[in-house]
């Protein structure tokens, strides 16, 4: 039973941390649709507004619901990483330790990486494209550092998922 619990905790925290990184991309996808092909109700209402400044408006809405779901979900999976520490930690062993590991970078990218993410995103929202090169290449590197670490979490938790499993 315990190892069921287990499992269920590290697949409810693989699919919601897959999921946020769906949603993500969604967002901007969809901020780029409705500012390209709004329907005609609110295109009426936005005709005074310029295309351009339509864009960068929805955009920014869409950037401001990723900062808000990213901090929402990097809480649920401290949450659930704490409840799947604790179930996995008389497995002892790779459960355990990729469970810390998994549950650390989580700590790091809600304490360090996100807000340093949110502090330049909100600084580069409004700045005309190309960005400056030392700004671009510092929000390329916080943002690329984040989803790497959230690849290596993903393969932990894949792999503790794979070891509870072998273990049945």
């Amino acid at each position: 039973m315990s190892r069921s619990l287990s499992l269920l905790a590290i697949g409810l925290w693989l699919g919601l941390l897959v999921s946020s990184w769906v949603m993500a991309s969604t967002n901007f996808r969809q901020a780029e649709a409705v500012a390209r092909d709004a329907p005609a109700p609110l295109a009426a209402k936005l005709a005074p507004v310029s295309a351009a400044d339509r864009r960068e408006a929805f955009r920014y809405l869409a950037a401001e619901i990723n900062r808000w779901m990213f901090r929402a979900v990097a809480l649920a999976q401290v949450v659930l990483g704490a409840l799947a520490l604790a179930l996995v930690w008389r497995e002892g062993g790779t459960p355990r330790g990729l469970t810390i590991a998994a549950l650390a970078v989580v700590l790091l990218q809600l304490g360090v990486l996100a807000p340093l993410i949110a502090a330049v995103g909100r600084e580069i929202d409004f700045l005309p494209r190309p960005l400056p090169p030392a700004l671009g290449r510092r929000f390329g590197l916080l943002h690329g550092g984040y989803v790497l670490l959230d690849l290596a979490k993903a393969v932990a938790l894949a792999v503790v998922a794979f070891v509870l499993c072998r273990r049945t």
